[in-house]
């Protein structure tokens, strides 16, 4: 039996009308039957700020920028974020973001969340078939 979903969340530009969590999150995760991922999509306007810190006892945070620039506040260094720029925060670091004021575009970004074993407890979890031809060449 396959097991997997499917959800749509729109091109980066629609983001910014999203209206979940907060204005600009939207947390994936309700539509899909994640065990151990959690995910958001967000978006806020240059000049903007998170509305508060957070941190987490369990869960690690990955954050993939994909539009924008800003800064990232990891309890009490900084780090400049822009496209292409991933961080990995752990438990107990406190965070908060920052869309730079003269961003040309809005901050966007995905939010991984994960928690339950580690990878390590998992170990090897794949197999591989390299005889399996591809649907699109067939």
């Amino acid at each position: 039996m396959t097991d997997f979903d499917v959800v749509q969340v729109g091109d980066l530009d629609s983001w910014d009308e999203i209206d979940g969590a907060a204005p600009g999150k939207l947390f994936v995760e309700k539509d899909l039957a994640t065990k151990y991922l959690g995910l958001s999509v967000n978006s806020n306007a240059p000049g903007s700020e998170a509305p508060f810190w957070h941190t987490h006892s369990q869960h690690e945070e990955l954050y993939v920028f994909l539009s924008g620039r800003g800064q990232l506040a990891l309890d009490d260094e900084v780090v400049d974020i822009q496209p292409g720029t991933i961080v990995r925060v752990g438990t107990g670091t406190w965070r908060a973001f920052q869309a730079a004021p003269d961003s040309p575009d809005p901050l966007r970004w995905l939010c991984i969340r994960a928690g339950g074993s580690t990878l390590g407890e998992i170990g090897r979890d794949g197999d591989l078939d390299k005889e399996r031809p591809f649907p699109w060449s067939e």
